[in-house]
């Protein structure tokens, strides 16, 4: 079964820094786009949520400079800079992997600002910060929520990223891996 229109969709960026929670408060990193390259990407506007879809990462990437904390930042993300290192993602480099995405304001932070932030399922070996991103949004998961507590949260992430490797396994998208967007 194909994806239902608007799906799918393209978007093509690199990593930005975020507040550093995802691999810190919550156990599961992130890699950062600029949330108006996924607004600008035909995604229906003001559809937040939980996305599903594919990812490859490519390029060469660099260190995160913080010049502020989260915590000297309230709800917005801290003042960051990426050193470029020009390392190669290897061995990852061009391999398309799973992905959720959580584009939004993270009810549970308190954001002022919408993110959105890719969960890709695979555990690299180093962060890659600056790499170019590409990503395939196949579907919706989920509107945003609030949670009572971190565990809940991280608990629904859990059932998201359950969700999307159902789906991805039960409907195949092996047509969207070799899409010539990914080469």
């Amino acid at each position: 079964m194909p994806p239902v229109p608007p799906y799918p969709v393209f978007i093509d960026s690199h990593v930005i820094g975020g507040f550093g929670r995802g691999s810190s408060d919550l156990g599961i990193p992130t890699a950062n786009i600029p949330a108006s390259d996924f607004l600008a990407s035909g995604i229906p506007k003001g559809q937040t949520g939980i996305y599903f879809g594919l990812a490859k990462i490519s390029g060469t990437y660099g260190t995160l400079v913080r010049h502020t904390s989260p915590e000297q930042n309230g709800s917005k993300p801290p003042a960051t800079e990426i050193v470029q290192t020009e390392k190669s993602i290897v061995p990852e480099d061009g391999v398309v992997l799973p992905m959720v995405m959580s584009v939004g304001w993270n009810p549970f932070y308190g954001n002022s600002e919408p993110s959105a932030e890719v969960h890709i399922v695979h555990k690299f070996a180093e962060q890659f910060y600056g790499a170019d991103i590409k990503l395939a949004v196949l579907g919706y998961i989920r509107p945003e929520q609030n949670f009572a507590g971190v565990d809940a949260l991280i608990e629904e992430i859990m059932n998201d990223i359950r969700k999307a490797k159902e789906f991805l396994a039960e409907y195949g998208f092996k047509q969207i891996e070799s899409n010539e967007f990914f080469k």
